[in-house]
Protein backbone atom coordinates (compact mmCIF):
# COMPACT_ATOMS: atom_id res chain seq x y z
CA UNK A 1 0.00 0.00 0.00
CA UNK A 2 1.52 3.33 -1.00
CA UNK A 3 1.21 6.68 0.77
CA UNK A 4 1.30 8.88 -2.33
CA UNK A 5 -0.88 11.94 -1.83
CA UNK A 6 -1.90 10.93 1.69
CA UNK A 7 -1.69 13.81 4.14
CA UNK A 8 -1.74 13.56 7.92
CA UNK A 9 -1.32 10.83 10.48
CA UNK A 10 -3.97 8.28 11.41
CA UNK A 11 -2.99 8.29 15.10
CA UNK A 12 -4.34 4.74 15.48
CA UNK A 13 -7.96 5.87 15.35
CA UNK A 14 -10.85 5.78 12.93
CA UNK A 15 -11.99 8.97 11.18
CA UNK A 16 -14.59 10.13 13.70
CA UNK A 17 -12.40 9.49 16.73
CA UNK A 18 -9.44 11.23 15.09
CA UNK A 19 -11.49 14.33 14.20
CA UNK A 20 -12.85 14.52 17.74
CA UNK A 21 -9.33 14.17 19.15
CA UNK A 22 -7.99 16.98 16.95
CA UNK A 23 -10.93 19.27 17.78
CA UNK A 24 -10.50 18.70 21.51
CA UNK A 25 -6.73 19.19 21.39
CA UNK A 26 -7.07 22.40 19.35
CA UNK A 27 -9.66 23.72 21.79
CA UNK A 28 -7.37 22.86 24.71
CA UNK A 29 -4.36 24.62 23.18
CA UNK A 30 -6.43 27.77 22.52
CA UNK A 31 -7.99 27.65 26.00
CA UNK A 32 -4.55 27.31 27.58
CA UNK A 33 -3.29 30.20 25.42
CA UNK A 34 -6.03 32.43 26.87
CA UNK A 35 -4.87 31.95 30.47
CA UNK A 36 -3.40 34.88 32.36
CA UNK A 37 -0.36 33.06 33.78
CA UNK A 38 2.25 32.42 31.03
CA UNK A 39 3.61 29.34 32.80
CA UNK A 40 0.25 27.58 32.44
CA UNK A 41 -0.15 28.18 28.70
CA UNK A 42 0.74 24.73 27.37
CA UNK A 43 -0.65 21.27 26.70
CA UNK A 44 1.36 18.09 27.27
CA UNK A 45 0.73 15.39 24.65
CA UNK A 46 2.68 13.01 22.42
CA UNK A 47 5.00 14.36 19.76
CA UNK A 48 2.90 12.92 16.93
CA UNK A 49 -0.32 14.47 18.23
CA UNK A 50 1.41 17.81 18.80
CA UNK A 51 2.70 17.85 15.23
CA UNK A 52 -0.72 16.85 13.91
CA UNK A 53 -2.51 19.63 15.81
CA UNK A 54 0.03 22.36 15.02
CA UNK A 55 -1.32 23.20 11.55
CA UNK A 56 -4.92 23.24 12.73
CA UNK A 57 -4.20 25.70 15.56
CA UNK A 58 -2.24 27.95 13.19
CA UNK A 59 -5.16 27.95 10.74
CA UNK A 60 -7.62 28.82 13.52
CA UNK A 61 -5.53 31.81 14.59
CA UNK A 62 -5.34 32.94 10.96
CA UNK A 63 -9.15 32.75 10.78
CA UNK A 64 -9.32 34.85 13.94
CA UNK A 65 -7.01 37.48 12.45
CA UNK A 66 -9.30 37.77 9.42
CA UNK A 67 -12.20 38.30 11.79
CA UNK A 68 -15.18 38.22 9.40
CA UNK A 69 -18.31 36.11 9.78
CA UNK A 70 -17.19 33.42 7.35
CA UNK A 71 -13.92 32.98 9.26
CA UNK A 72 -15.80 32.79 12.55
CA UNK A 73 -17.99 30.02 11.12
CA UNK A 74 -14.97 28.15 9.79
CA UNK A 75 -13.33 28.32 13.22
CA UNK A 76 -16.59 27.28 14.92
CA UNK A 77 -16.36 23.94 13.12
CA UNK A 78 -13.37 23.08 15.32
CA UNK A 79 -13.83 25.18 18.46
CA UNK A 80 -17.30 24.35 19.72
CA UNK A 81 -17.12 26.15 23.08
CA UNK A 82 -18.39 29.72 22.66
CA UNK A 83 -16.23 31.41 25.35
CA UNK A 84 -13.06 29.91 23.86
CA UNK A 85 -14.15 30.86 20.34
CA UNK A 86 -14.79 34.46 21.38
CA UNK A 87 -11.44 34.54 23.20
CA UNK A 88 -9.76 33.30 20.05
CA UNK A 89 -11.24 36.14 18.00
CA UNK A 90 -10.91 38.85 20.67
CA UNK A 91 -7.69 38.11 22.53
CA UNK A 92 -5.48 35.93 20.35
CA UNK A 93 -6.24 37.79 17.12
CA UNK A 94 -4.99 41.02 18.72
CA UNK A 95 -1.97 39.32 20.25
CA UNK A 96 -0.80 37.97 16.89
CA UNK A 97 -1.96 40.87 14.67
CA UNK A 98 1.59 41.78 13.61
CA UNK A 99 2.88 38.21 13.36
CA UNK A 100 2.84 36.60 9.92
CA UNK A 101 2.68 32.99 11.10
CA UNK A 102 4.40 30.57 13.43
CA UNK A 103 2.00 30.93 16.34
CA UNK A 104 2.75 27.54 17.93
CA UNK A 105 5.85 25.88 19.30
CA UNK A 106 6.38 22.16 19.92
CA UNK A 107 9.01 21.33 22.54
CA UNK A 108 10.04 17.71 23.00
CA UNK A 109 10.33 16.55 26.59
CA UNK A 110 13.18 14.37 27.78
CA UNK A 111 12.19 10.87 28.77
CA UNK A 112 9.20 8.86 27.65
CA UNK A 113 5.75 8.17 29.05
CA UNK A 114 5.74 5.47 31.69
CA UNK A 115 2.96 3.27 30.32
CA UNK A 116 3.81 2.89 26.64
CA UNK A 117 7.20 4.67 26.34
CA UNK A 118 5.91 7.17 23.78
CA UNK A 119 7.84 10.40 23.41
CA UNK A 120 6.08 13.38 25.01
CA UNK A 121 6.01 17.02 23.95
CA UNK A 122 4.61 20.37 25.00
CA UNK A 123 2.63 22.39 22.48
CA UNK A 124 2.27 26.05 23.36
CA UNK A 125 1.43 29.35 21.73
CA UNK A 126 4.36 31.69 21.09
CA UNK A 127 4.52 34.58 23.56
CA UNK A 128 7.12 37.11 22.47
CA UNK A 129 6.39 40.06 20.26
CA UNK A 130 8.08 40.41 16.90
CA UNK A 131 10.44 43.36 16.92
CA UNK A 132 11.73 44.65 13.61
CA UNK A 133 15.45 44.20 13.34
CA UNK A 134 17.45 47.35 12.78
CA UNK A 135 20.62 46.84 10.86
CA UNK A 136 23.68 48.25 12.55
CA UNK A 137 27.12 48.27 10.97
CA UNK A 138 29.46 45.65 12.31
CA UNK A 139 31.75 47.02 15.03
CA UNK A 140 34.91 46.06 13.09
CA UNK A 141 33.79 47.84 9.93
CA UNK A 142 32.84 50.94 11.88
CA UNK A 143 36.17 50.99 13.71
CA UNK A 144 38.08 50.55 10.43
CA UNK A 145 36.15 53.40 8.81
CA UNK A 146 36.85 55.72 11.76
CA UNK A 147 40.53 54.76 11.80
CA UNK A 148 40.86 55.43 8.05
CA UNK A 149 39.13 58.78 8.45
CA UNK A 150 41.51 59.74 11.30
CA UNK A 151 44.56 58.76 9.22
CA UNK A 152 43.46 60.85 6.23
CA UNK A 153 42.79 63.85 8.49
CA UNK A 154 46.23 63.46 10.10
CA UNK A 155 47.93 63.23 6.70
CA UNK A 156 46.15 66.35 5.49
CA UNK A 157 47.31 68.32 8.53
CA UNK A 158 50.88 67.02 8.34
CA UNK A 159 51.44 67.80 4.65
CA UNK A 160 51.95 71.47 3.70
CA UNK A 161 49.37 72.95 1.34
CA UNK A 162 51.83 73.40 -1.55
CA UNK A 163 53.10 69.83 -1.47
CA UNK A 164 49.59 68.36 -1.35
CA UNK A 165 48.60 70.37 -4.41
CA UNK A 166 51.77 69.31 -6.26
CA UNK A 167 51.23 65.60 -5.53
CA UNK A 168 47.72 65.51 -6.96
CA UNK A 169 47.72 65.55 -10.76
CA UNK A 170 45.63 68.21 -12.44
CA UNK A 171 42.74 66.86 -14.42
Amino acid sequence: MSRHGVVGKRLGRNVGHRKALLKNLATSVIAQGLKEEPMERHVVTTVTKAKAIRGLVERLITYAKTGDLASRRQAARFVTQKPILSGLFDVLAKRYAKRAGGYTRVLKLSGNRMGDASQMAIITLVEEEIKPKTRKPAPKAKAKAEKKLDITKAEAKAAPAGEAAAETPAA
